[in-house]
């Protein structure tokens, strides 16, 4: 059974997400980010890794997600090793609740989800442009890796990120 929230950050609450949560969820990405993802890749999100698939919860409200899933393959961090990753895929919070901590907490909180499920490694893509993002991760320990050139669909670079876990 999955705790009813994770964490406080002053009136806010980062708790796993629901299923009754994906209409909200999917309207802050299609508010916050450039990249938007069908009704079915966040359904098979939320039931691929639950635990890892966490909500930024204010007054009832979602105000922000993130959402991971673990790949298996070459290591990011090792030549030629094996790992079993984290990847996350996407995060955003809304406009107006940025700056109170809810990013670093979903990454802290999701960060600790993967390692219990055996991750040694995550690894995230952020546009180039997106330095309030690139500041955070850094801040959370990752560490740029490559430069991913025309990543995005609108033809923009991205870093590839990862860290240890």
């Amino acid at each position: 059974m999955q705790e009813a929230f994770l964490r406080k950050i002053g009136e806010y609450t980062i708790r796993h997400c629901k299923k009754a949560d994906l209409p909200q969820v999917i309207s802050i990405n299609l508010i916050s980010l450039p990249e938007h993802y069908s009704d079915i890749f966040f359904e098979g999100m939320l039931k691929e890794l639950p635990e890892a698939f966490l909500v930024a919860e204010n007054d009832g409200k979602i105000v922000g997600y993130m959402m991971c899933r673990i790949e298996h393959g070459l290591s990011i961090l090792h030549r030629f090793g094996l790992a079993r990753k984290g990847h996350i895929v996407s995060i955003a919070v809304l406009e107006q609740h940025r700056g109170k901590g809810l990013g670093s907490g979903l990454v802290e909180e999701a960060l600790k989800a993967l390692k219990n499920k055996s991750c040694s490694e995550a690894f995230l893509e952020v546009r180039v442009s997106n330095t309030d993002g690139i500041s955070l991760y850094e801040k959370m320990g990752f560490k740029v890796l490559s430069r991913l050139q025309w990543y995005y669909r609108d033809g923009e670079d991205a870093y590839m990120m990862g860290r240890t876990l």
